[in-house]
Order: structure tokens, then sequence, then C-alpha cells
């Protein structure tokens, strides 16, 4: 009876199974053998451990049986990235062999990367970064030769004007020399940094010889460069660009500078396609036809220009203006402090070869005779362009460096009432609701709102938000129309107020505690809380509106005695030998007791003098029988008088 389940095998198959097991045992041992022979060639390899061993992890593999899924377990932590692998092989990507990729990881770190690039371009575009003579591009006006050409910033108003084109830098006034601290700079020149110095000061400053020495040699070399003494900035003398004071009267008196709850003036200005002028649109003259730069000449066109060509005379007319200033100041320093000082002569001869360079050049041919007659150029500016052609924006207080326009939202309700740009009315009378500062031109700026695109990059903008509840010129249904967003602007502007005096209060308070802090630290005795609480109510009852004064004795507890000796008791400031005030409360007692004590102290007195006379009248008598002088003996009193007590 045969048993077909019987796994054990008999015959032929038995022996070919053992022969089979017996070959593998064969190659098996063959393979050890060959094995050893190479481990005898690679000691060097073994040494830089270039051969796998076996590690713990497989150790336990061997001795320990391991769940089946462990590969599964590798693969998780291979394609969740926990898996590291060590070594310059394991740089080396297989992808291509095991078929396998990381698409998962690959798309978050591109996601990453991206979001890193958006962070930082968004950054980027927020911010300006401005120094040097892009600073002073973007913030002051400049008058410069009119000999030259500026076809480039026409185009552009980013290009920076050559250093030797420039006459003038126009500054606002309130600066003041950081070398001789003057008020007012005489014959002001301004460095690479911006910062402003005297001619005579800056020329002797360059003439300083700086030197740098080696601590560990000693050695000691020229200094190469000058720095500011104010930022540190590297400035070169031969960069130094000369520098006017503006004059406040080409402004109008109206043309204030606007803030929350004042009314204010909104021109209408109208800048055509392609140029870099922006002119009211009352004055009627053209942009394009007065040209990108006009002369210093156009007075009434100078409060809008930001590059004003200069000629011949008024170039002259500024270096004489200078070297008169100089002279002047010299005069003064001589009938006060005496001496001659070089460095004024040095100034007046650097002024005189600027001047005889001028005259030296070819005179330039006056292409700006139009502008003379500007009654040629009067026309009606919305009848000539129109929003396809230019563009038109209200701007006010052009005295500033800053650049106030109208807030988009604000716009958009004139947009809404008068259905195109060109049909604004010319001027704007409005009360202003809040201004938003801290607005800088940039490219993403300037695509966004394309009518500020004759303003350098990093221009400072403030824009205007308008109460319209004062502006009857706005139809109800417009103002009901946007009467949602107007009082969510509002609303938003009026708690960014409350929060704004919070923390101005809470910050009054902390300068409160550390000034009671120092007091206390500078007087040990000085009680810190009670003090505290006392400047509190003090500060409760400056800002009550209730007048103290006209409270009737019926209204107090206390009686004439009472207020009298309060009167008296009243405490009263008093310095220290640090400098420091106190407070400080006068007692009676002790009072009593000092006025006892200098008393007794007088009568004492009064009896040695006394005595003293007695004596000396008889030393003299004697003396003058033996022939001999008496001598007087000097005494010192000290008093002490702390008739008061420190609070």
């Amino acid at each position: 009876m045969s048993n077909d389940n019987n796994p054990t095998k008999s015959g032929p198959e038995k022996e070919s199974l053992d022969s089979s097991r017996k070959g593998s045992n064969r190659k098996t041992g063959s393979k050890k053998r060959g094995d050893s022979k190479t481990r005898g060639r690679s000691n060097n390899a073994v040494q830089r451990g270039r051969l796998n061993r076996p590690n713990a992890y497989q150790r336990q593999k061997n001795d320990v049986g391991m769940p089946p899924d462990l590969d599964l377990s590798i693969q998780e932590e291979i394609t969740g990235g926990n898996f590291k692998l060590r070594g310059r092989k394991t740089q080396v990507s297989i992808n291509h062999l095991l078929e396998f990729q990381l698409p998962e990881i690959e798309r978050q770190r591109e996601h990453i990367s991206n979001k890193k690039a958006s962070s930082r371009h968004s950054n980027s575009d927020q911010h300006a970064h401005l120094h040097g003579d892009s600073f002073i591009n973007a913030n002051y006006k400049l008058f410069v030769n009119d000999r030259a050409d500026y076809r480039e910033q026409s185009n552009d108003p980013n290009k920076l004007v050559p250093e030797e084109k420039i006459i003038r830098v126009v500054v606002p006034k309130g600066q003041n020399c950081p070398i001789c601290l003057s008020e007012e700079p005489i014959a002001p020149r301004m460095i690479t940094c911006g910062h402003i110095f005297c001619m005579s000061c800056l020329i002797n400053f360059f003439s300083i010889e700086e030197t740098i020495k080696n601590p560990e040699t000693g050695y000691v070399k020229k200094k190469k460069y000058k720095e500011c003494p104010l930022c540190g900035s590297i400035v070169r003398r031969e960069r130094v660009k000369a520098v006017l004071f503006e004059d406040a009267s080409i402004y109008k008196s109206h043309d204030k500078k606007p803030t929350p709850g004042s009314l204010t003036t909104l021109q209408l200005m109208c800048k055509p396609h392609g140029s870099v002028l922006a002119l009211p649109v009352q004055l009627k003259l053209d942009p394009l036809q007065v040209g990108d730069f006009p002369p210093l000449t156009c007075k009434e066109l100078e409060p809008y220009a930001r590059i004003m060509k200069c000629d011949k005379e008024q170039s002259v007319r500024f270096f004489q203006e200078d070297a008169e200033a100089i002279e002047t100041q010299n005069e003064i320093d001589k009938a006060l402090y005496g001496g001659n000082n070089k460095y004024v002569k040095e100034a007046l001869a650097e002024i005189d070869t600027q001047i005889a360079t001028i005259l030296s050049e070819e005179d330039y041919e006056d292409t700006t005779s139009m502008i003379k007659s500007m009654e040629r150029l009067n026309i009606d500016l919305p009848s000539k362009y129109d929003d396809s052609t230019a563009y038109f924006f209200y701007q006010t207080f052009f005295q500033s460096s800053t650049k106030f326009f109208l807030s988009p939202m604000d716009v958009k309700i004139l947009l809404t009432t008068f259905h195109n740009y060109s049909a604004f009315p010319e001027t704007l009378h409005a009360m202003v609701e809040n201004v938003y500062y801290g607005t800088i031109v940039t490219e993403s700026f300037i695509n966004r709102y394309k009518y500020i695109g004759h303003l350098p990059i990093g221009t400072e903008v403030a824009l205007i938000d308008i109460d319209w509840r004062s502006v009857p010129s706005i139809p109800k249904e417009v103002y009901d129309q946007f009467a949602v967003e107007l009082r969510q602007r509002r609303r938003k502007f009026n708690m960014k107020k409350q929060k704004e005096d919070k923390q101005k209060k809470i910050y009054e308070k902390m300068l409160e505690k550390e000034q009671a802090e120092f007091y206390r630290r500078e007087n040990s005795n000085f009680p810190y809380q009670d003090d505290f609480e006392i400047v509190n109510s003090y500060n409760s009852i400056r800002s009550s509106p209730v007048v103290l004064d006209s409270l009737g004795p019926s209204e107090t507890n206390l009686n004439e005695d009472e207020t009298s000796n309060v009167s008296k008791k009243k405490s009263y400031k008093e310095k220290t030998i640090w400098g420091t005030s106190i407070s400080v409360t006068p007692n009676d007692k002790i009072i009593k007791e000092n006025q006892e004590f200098e008393e007794m102290l007088l009568k004492r007195m009064q009896q040695e003098d006394a005595s003293s006379d007695t004596s000396r009248d008889e030393k003299t008598q004697g003396g003058s029988r033996n022939g001999k002088k008496g001598k007087k003996k000097g005494k010192i009193m000290l008093f002490s008088n702390n008739n008061h007590q420190f609070k």
C-alpha cells in the first residue's frame, strides 16, 4: 500500500538529491577558500573600512528572528526620508537601476524653495535699499547744467545724473554742520552718503592725514581713503556736490502738510504718456511742450519739477553767493576768535577756479525761448489729453520729499461719480481722515499704479484718506454705494488710534516707573510704592477737568488751622549732591530741636568771645611790657542742620 503524502524520497531520487547537496557544499567550500585568499590581499581595504562587515542590526537579525514586514518598514523609512545613508557611494543616484523615485519629497522640496523665493521676492518688492547717489536722486531736487544731454534720465528716472553735470543739490533747511555745529552750513557741500558740511570744514576734514597701525608689527601706514564722521561711509573729495537750501517762498501759502482732521487742497495733475513731468491742470501748461526738465527761469514750475536746467549766469551766481557767505563768516570769526583760517582761503580759491571753468565753456543756445512767453503755452489739458493719452491724479504738499497722493479707494469714488479721470475737478477741498505713511515706490508698485512712473524707485509715498461727508460734490447714491467700505475704513483707523494711545500710556507709565526706581536707588529710604501712587494720583488730578481752586470751604473737611498746617508741611524739591531732585517734607519736632541747639551754640560762642576778649586785653598789656605780641587762636564751629526728612 503506497502513501503518496509521505515526503521521504527513496531510490534514484534520494541519490540525486544527495549528490546535489554535496556539489553545493563543494562550491561553498571553494568560495570560502577563495574569500580567505582574497582577505589576505586586501588588508589595506579592510583598514579603510571598504569591506561590508555585519553590523549589530544584521547580527541581531541572524540570531533572533525578525518580523516578516522588515522590507516594508525599510521602504517606508526611505520614502519618508528618515533612513539616512552615509558614505561617498551613497551620493550616487541608482534610481535608474531600481526604477524607484521620490516624487513626493521632490515636490515638497520644490514647494519649500518656491516659497522661500516668493518671500524673498515679496521682501524685495516692499523695500528699496538706497545709498549714495541713488538716495540723493530719490529724495532731493537737482539743478543741472543746461549744456548737457539728459535723454537717459528722460526715459528712465532711475538713471543717475553724472556728477560733473550737477550744479546744485536742493535740500530743505534745518541741517547743521557736524564739524563746526553751525545751525546753517556756510557754502554747504554734500558728500557721497548725503551728509552736509560747511565747505571750509570739509576742506579741513580732507586735509587731515589718518594713519593705520598694525597692532602686531607696529607698522604705521597712511590711510588711503576717508570715512564719513557720521555714518562711516567711504567718501572722496572729488565726489563732493554743491548744495542749495530750498526757498520756501516758491510754495503756496495754503500748501500745508496734510494731517488727520485738517483741511487740505489736492490739485489734479496731468502727466502725458512718455513724459516724466507732471503739472497741475490749472496751470494750463502742456508738459510735453515744456519738456521733461524745464529751465530754472520758470519759477512757477520749480515746485513740480524734480530736475531743472541751470544756465551759465545762474551757476556763476550760486558760486558768488557761496564766496560772499564764506567771507562774511570769516570776518565774524576773526572778530570773535582772531587768527587767520587757511582753509577759508583754500575754499575761496576753489570757488574762483570753478567760476573760471564755467565762464570758459562755450555759450549754449537758449532753446527755451518759448518758456519766456508763457501765454503761448496756455492750453486746456483735459480737452487735449484724455485717459488713453495721459494720467490724471491728485497730489498735494509738493514741498516735502514724501509725495502725497489720494488713496485708491477715494479715487474709485471719484471715478464712479465723474466716469473719467480727465473729468475730475481741478482742485479738491476736503477734510483729511487719515494719512498712511511708509509706502515705498517699487517696480511692483509702479506696475500697479502707473501714474507714479515718473518717480525714482525708493521714493516715499503717503496715501491720503478723505472724509467724504464734508465733500458736497459727491452724490448721495454714490456715497451710499461705498458707505460700508468707508465705515470699515473709519473703524480700522479708530481701532488703530486707540491701540496707539494705549501703547503710549503704557510707555509713559514705564518711564515713570523707571524714574521712581532710579530715585529709590539713589536714596535708600525712598518709598517707591507710595511715590508711584502719588504720581498716578497727581496725573489723574492734572487731567481732571474740575477746577480745584473753585471749591469752597463748605465742600472740604479741613478747618482753617488744618489747611494752614498742611500748607506749612507741604513738601518741596531739594537737590542732592548727585544733582537729582527729591521730595522733602519738614518735621516740626526736628525743626524745634535744631533751633534749640543753634541757640545754645550761639550763647556758647558769645560767652567764649567775651572771655577771649578779656584774655586778649590782658595778654596785649603784658606783651607790650615784655615786648611780645599775643597770638590769636582760631576756632572752627561746625553746624548740622537736619530740619527735614526725606520722602
